[in-house]
């Protein structure tokens, strides 16, 4: 009867042992998810983060951009007593610097650049010489329509 109960109770105690093994693993596989999905919430939260900062900085530069080339172009109607096409060597420049930054910009501020052309009176040939050739700007994705009023749409 000792011997018997021994072995039961060696049983049980090889039994209780599988039984802590076994919780123990689902333990480690429970805190490994847990882990797993912490660093994919992480991950995810550093991308946008990244993103955000790739995208301001992006806008920022854009913007920097825009700056230079309107104080570009007021620079170059000073001198040439506010017309871009009043010489071939200006209006070059112009055009040139003007089809580089259409390129380099979005359509809001593609917008702008047209709107400044066209206040500068650089699009309406009114000038005693023609008006900036636009002709080769690839000018997409952009709506005129808010423009036209000069209100808050640019």
């Amino acid at each position: 009867m000792v011997r018997e109960q021994r072995l039961e109770d060696l049983n049980e105690s090889r039994y209780q042992r599988l039984e802590d093994l076994n919780g123990s693993r689902y333990q480690r596989l429970e805190d490994l998810n847990e882990s797993r999905e912490q660093r994919q919430v992480e991950e995810k939260a550093a991308n946008q983060s990244n993103e955000f900062q790739r995208q301001l900085t992006t806008e920022r530069y854009r913007d920097e951009l825009l700056v230079a080339y309107i104080k570009d172009m007021a620079t170059l109607l000073e001198k040439s007593n506010g017309s871009l096409t009043a010489d071939e060597v200006t209006a070059t420049v112009a055009r040139a610097k003007t089809l580089t930054i259409f390129r380099q910009l979005d359509a809001q501020r593609n917008i702008q650049i047209v709107r400044f052309l066209h206040e500068a009176k650089q699009l309406s040939g009114i000038h005693k010489n023609s008006s900036l050739d636009l002709s080769t700007a690839k000018l997409l994705d952009i709506d005129f329509r808010d423009a036209a009023g000069y209100g808050d749409g640019a």
